[in-house]
């Protein structure tokens, strides 16, 4: 991180310059600059730190004056040459083509890249140690000097006209973040994350799958892309939906005895924070699992890959069962202390009982108190009524949306009674599309399609 925050205006000319953060980081690696295992910091690790740093300097914070530098002088200046040098082979092929057939070798070695130019330039300035920056200056004489010498020649232009090139250097730079945006999912808008919702609760019976059901349905019939991980000792969604959409990640009873100690225990959650920078994602936590998420998140720097949670959803069910609405509200307290401007959702299960009888409870009072003061947003998920409700346990909700009544008769259901199951189980479908489509579409920054916006939307299911 320390290095990184010294070398942060090397990096990002190299960024500017269309090195990929694979390539500024080899470059960094040959340089003497790695990881503390002395292993290449990875692409996704350094641009996460060079986000951070550069939000520290619009925080306020100084970047260049940080008195317990461990970097060497020498090796903050072979990165300072190495960046200078990282455009230069596309500047001396467009500006200057008379050169290449005089050097037919130089134009071999520059379509290596900048990770070739990087290497062979910290050693030019070791002859001359005392002042290895003015050594681009005899350079410009280059009509004066041996054959073997002209090799200094790639520096003049990168130092003499950063200022006029400035602007050419600024055009390329959509054309670096267009791939970027081209990847799986399209997870990152420019250097924005997208969104990624949890759904959790330490209780058990809740409604935990059944809401991420409704949310995975959602997102598919809405034509929206995001993968699911699963935290659960028996796999559901995974069951349901494949391996190849669902990620299940077992919770064992030897994990569980692991659970609160030792390194294992933090590297097990350590994989999630590259996930959360990349967001597009939907973590179910099983029962007894939220408990070691937020212990794994106070102490391992959370706020490291999420800010304060402005690009994170929880949404916690709760029953009118006492020890569900306890875990519950304990729940949305302490996602307010790992993540301040998380987007917090109480979802009200109805399935084993209304919520009405509840209004004059000490939780109707903290929920009123949690939606007017703290921003907590509250919907309703009400139980099916349709009688061969029973008979589609195993269906996928986006399969069961687009049934028709022969295919309930083929499950055993009369002509009547899977007329009438039909328009109930559409009815509480749409009513449950209509609750979550908002939150999908934020957390993933996508608006509404024109389906949404007519009438379509409606009849979609």
């Amino acid at each position: 991180m320390q290095a990184v925050r010294e070398s942060y205006a090397d990096i990002g000319l190299m960024r500017e310059r269309g090195l990929s953060w694979a390539e500024i980081s080899d470059v960094l690696a040959k340089l003497g600059v790695t990881a503390r295992d002395n292993q290449p910091i990875s692409p996704v690790t350094l641009r996460s730190a060079f986000f951070l740093v550069g939000n520290e300097g619009r925080d306020g914070g100084v970047d260049g004056e940080d008195p317990g530098g461990t970097t060497p002088r020498e090796t903050l200046d072979a990165v300072h040459r190495a960046a200078l040098a990282a455009g230069q082979p596309a500047d001396d092929e467009d500006a200057a083509p008379a050169p290449e057939p005089a050097e037919p070798d130089m134009v071999e070695g520059a379509t290596d890249g900048p990770r070739e130019s990087a290497v062979p330039e910290p050693e030019l300035p070791s002859a001359p140690e005392p002042d290895p920056v003015p050594e681009p200056a005899p350079a410009a004489t280059e009509p004066g000097g041996p054959a073997v010498e002209p090799v200094p020649v790639p520096e003049t232009p990168s130092i003499q006209a950063p200022a006029p090139q400035a602007e050419n250097f600024r055009a390329p730079a959509p054309h670096v973040s267009t791939p970027q945006d081209s990847t799986t999912n399209r997870p990152w808008k420019g250097d924005r994350m997208l969104g990624t919702i949890f759904v959790l609760n330490d209780r058990g019976g809740v409604g935990k799958t059944l809401l991420s059901h409704h949310l995975m349905a959602t997102a598919m019939l809405e034509g929206l892309q995001l993968k699911v991980v699963e935290y659960e000792v028996n796999e559901r969604l995974n069951r349901l939906f494949g391996p190849e959409v669902v990620e299940h990640r077992r919770i064992t009873q030897d994990f569980m005895n692991m659970m609160g100690s030792g390194d294992g225990f933090y590297e097990f959650w350590d994989q999630i924070g590259p996930e959360l920078q990349r967001g597009g994602r939907l973590f179910d936590f099983g029962g007894n699992i939220s408990q070691w998420f937020f212990n794994w998140a106070e102490v391992s720097g959370f706020d490291y890959y999420v800010g304060e949670g402005e690009r994170l959803t929880f949404m916690v069910p709760v029953t009118v069962d006492l020890a569900s609405l306890s875990t519950g509200m304990n729940t949305l307290e302490r996602i307010a202390t790992i993540a301040p401007k998380a987007k917090r959702v109480l979802v009200e299960n109805g399935f084993s009982g209304p919520f009405s009888q509840l209004d004059d409870s000490q939780y109707a009072r903290r929920k009123a108190e949690m939606v007017e003061r703290e921003g907590v947003e509250v919907i309703s998920m009400a139980p099916c009524t349709a009688p061969a409700w029973a008979r589609l346990t195993g269906h996928r909700i986006d399969e069961v949306a687009q049934m028709t009544r022969e295919d309930l008769v083929k499950l055993g259901m009369t002509p009547p009674v899977a007329s009438r199951s039909l328009i109930i189980i559409h009815e509480w479908l749409r009513t449950m599309r209509q609750a979550l489509s908002p939150y999908l579409r934020d957390a993933f920054n996508q608006s509404a399609g024109p389906a949404a916006k007519t009438g379509a939307r409606q009849g979609a299911l």
